[in-house]
């Protein structure tokens, strides 16, 4: 059975380790690293259809659990669950770091990547999901108390580490299962049934925060037992060729240097061109992460929103607009290289964000909801971004090390982003109060200078692409 129906008898990361020393961009104008012709569409084989099928409901089932963690929603429930509980000061801190911990808890993914190289990925991945939706459910026993946020905010963020070592396994998977021409719309299925899950797990808590019918934490129980039914689904994925990923690995070195903070500051010394795009990365992303937990504070304190609002506008409609813009963004991804992709999926951020500083600044609740919209179509894009475009910089041999330093200086800036933009707004309200909401034209100026990096690099390459892209 074919794998790729234009190239049947040559499989993704078939060339060997070899293929790194390839520039990013093939030589021949408008083609990719894979040689596939930019203009050419190209159907997933029935192989990658059948291997889809057999995650699709497992990403599901966890997606219900992964949205009681993501930054949005925990930050509000920290917010609205132990306001009056705990000192305002601890509180709106513990906004910033919950908001922050998707983020945050990549810094360990070198200690993921370690534990996967060389390993059998079916197992490990039903292992970390286990895990993972076994800390989701711990949430449920905490109590409205200082203990009670500490412990939530504990468990959401080492919950969200061991999501970050399935990200990091997740990545060699889908390289190694779909090609490059098919990936993104391949895995962008994946993500729409995620988002949509999460979006449901968002709402049930805005609603439960709002109509006091139950104790919000009650549902992180369920999303517990959805996790672990994912996890007991996913047992019979298989990777494809997982041999080959294997002695990809080996031949890469990978097995007799693992992962390291070394071998981070390695591939960004030898790779110019991933460095460069780390960089705006790093500013972009910052930038984006300081917008949420802003928000949060400026929705509650500012604008006094309900939770089910502000959970609406941070999480579930942006969650449930993704799947509508995701296949466009799959398309365009498909198409070019992640450093062109990203000079134009950038500005939707930047406009997205601008809608929402307009909002807050106006107090006109439609243009919130526009640029939650908005927020939702550029994430999309974003995500697909972050997911995939390390694989455009790497062989299939080192992706899986390439994620690593993406992931982990992802960590870093979810650390450190969140909290800062909480003492940036708390520091404008004790210089004047109400002057908090001015805070927000931070991540507003740091995302405009990301994309701005990602254009100017993008015109750089084109101007000389022989200087890019050099694999170490």
């Amino acid at each position: 059975m074919s794998w790729m129906r234009t190239e049947p008898d040559r499989p993704m990361g078939a060339q060997g380790p070899g293929a790194c020393q390839r520039a990013v961009f093939a030589p021949a104008r408008g083609r990719l690293r894979s040689g596939v012709p930019e203009s050419r569409i190209v159907r997933p084989s029935a192989l990658a259809e059948g291997i889809f099928r057999r995650e699709i409901l497992s990403w599901g089932l966890l997606g219900l659990a992964l949205g009681l963690v993501e930054g949005a929603t925990a930050a509000v429930l920290v917010k609205q669950h132990f306001a009056g509980v705990v000192p305002r000061f601890v509180v709106n801190i513990a906004v910033g770091l919950v908001s922050g911990a998707p983020a945050f808890a990549n810094v360990l993914s070198f200690v993921w990547a370690n534990l996967a190289h060389g390993r059998a990925r079916v197992r490990l991945m039903v292992a970390l999901q286990a895990v993972f939706a076994v800390l989701v459910g711990c949430v449920s026993f905490a109590s409205r108390a200082a203990t009670g946020l500490l412990l939530t905010v504990v468990a959401i963020i080492c919950a969200r580490v061991v999501w970050g070592g399935i990200l990091t396994v997740r990545a060699a998977v889908w390289t190694a299962n779909y090609p490059r021409n098919v990936l993104a719309r391949i895995t962008g299925r994946i993500v729409i049934v995620n988002a949509i899950a999460v979006a449901i797990s968002a709402a049930l808590v805005g609603w439960a925060l709002e109509a006091h019918v139950i104790d919000a934490r009650w549902l992180y129980g369920g999303g517990a037992a959805a996790g672990l039914a994912g996890a007991r689904l996913y047992r019979a994925m298989r990777v494809r060729r997982e041999f080959r990923l294997l002695a990809a690995e080996a031949a890469s070195g990978g097995l007799s240097e693992p992962f390291s903070l070394r071998m981070l500051t390695q591939i960004l010394k030898e790779d110019p061109s991933y460095r460069e795009y780390m960089l705006w990365m790093g500013i972009f992303g910052a930038g984006n992460l300081i917008l949420t937990a802003q928000l949060v504070l400026v929705f509650s304190e500012q604008l006094h929103l309900s939770s089910a609002t502000q959970i609406g506008l941070l999480a579930v409609v942006p969650l449930i607009t993704q799947p509508i813009f995701l296949p466009w963004w799959a398309r365009l991804f498909d198409g070019s290289h992640v450093v062109r992709y990203r000079a134009r999926q950038g500005w939707a951020i930047v406009l997205a964000s601008a809608a929402m500083c307009l909002g807050v600044f106006s107090g006109t609740r439609p243009l919130l909801w526009v640029g939650a919209v908005l927020l939702g179509a550029a994430q999309a894009g974003a995500n697909l971004g972050w997911n995939l475009g390390h694989n455009d910089f790497a062989s299939i041999g080192r992706a899986q090390h390439y994620m690593g330093v993406h992931v982990t200086l992802t960590g870093l800036r979810g650390g450190v982003a969140p909290p800062l933009g909480v003492l940036a707004y708390m520091g404008l309200e004790w210089w004047h109060p109400g002057a908090g909401e001015f805070a927000l034209l931070l991540p507003l100026a740091m995302t405009a200078a990301g994309a701005v990096g990602f254009y100017r690099m993008r015109g750089a390459f084109a101007e000389d692409p022989g200087t890019r892209g050099h694999k170490p």
